[in-house]
């Protein structure tokens, strides 16, 4: 596997620093994330036709718990079957330890209370960060990950994969907000920590020479 590049590392960085920006502003309740907040769930609750509303929530329903796992079980057994084991363990700590225990530890310790706005779904737990981002920038980045690895020979499929899994990527955290269970600096903080955490699963896994 090829060793990171230094613009991947720069990202990484740049999310990281990002994401605690984020954190502190949330945690001692900063008046920019507020200002920051309400400016963009203005933007984006913006009144939709009934079809684009339930496609809407649709797509947030997909990065519920549930088709999560089943798309995570698929693609590992895929993966074992292929004997590409290192690729599949990549995968499962990124949605299960990170996504799953690291974001509920992280709700936890924060306790922010969810927007208190007529929702179309229902939520429980805490709102930061949001675990449907969080859930699908590692998910959908792995596979990024892999496809950017096992599709070299195949650039016109891969780029595909890789367009599609980013506009998932964003369409699942955006739709956090028009739903109204999340702030955007929840879907901001998924996201951001997201990408910190595949990057450096990513490095741990081959950090000696070994493929995926």
């Amino acid at each position: 596997m090829p060793r990171l590049s230094r613009w991947r590392w720069g990202l990484t960085w740049a999310a990281g620093c990002l994401f605690l920006i984020d954190l502190f502003g949330v945690v001692f309740h900063q008046a920019w994330v507020a200002q920051l907040d309400q400016a963009l769930i203005h933007l984006i609750r913006q009144p939709l036709s009934h079809p684009l509303t339930q496609a809407v929530i649709a797509v947030t329903t997909a990065g519920n718990p549930k088709p999560v796992t089943w798309v995570t079980i698929i693609l590992v057994v895929a993966l074992v079957i292929a004997r590409r084991y290192r690729a599949s363990f990549f995968l499962l700590v990124n949605v299960l330890g990170w996504a799953g225990l690291g974001n509920f530890i992280l709700k936890n310790l924060v306790q922010r209370p969810r927007p208190t706005v007529n929702r179309l779904v229902t939520a429980s737990s805490f709102s930061f960060p949001s675990g449907h981002s969080i859930t699908v920038m590692l998910l959908w980045g792995t596979v990024i990950v892999l496809a950017g690895r096992y599709l070299r020979q195949s650039p016109g499929i891969r780029y595909f994969i890789t367009g599609l899994a980013s506009l998932w990527i964003l369409a699942v955290g955006v739709s956090r907000v028009y739903v109204g269970v999340h702030y955007p600096t929840d879907v901001l903080a998924g996201w951001l920590l997201g990408f910190f955490l595949l990057t450096v699963t990513q490095w741990f896994l081959t950090r000696h020479g070994d493929d995926f």
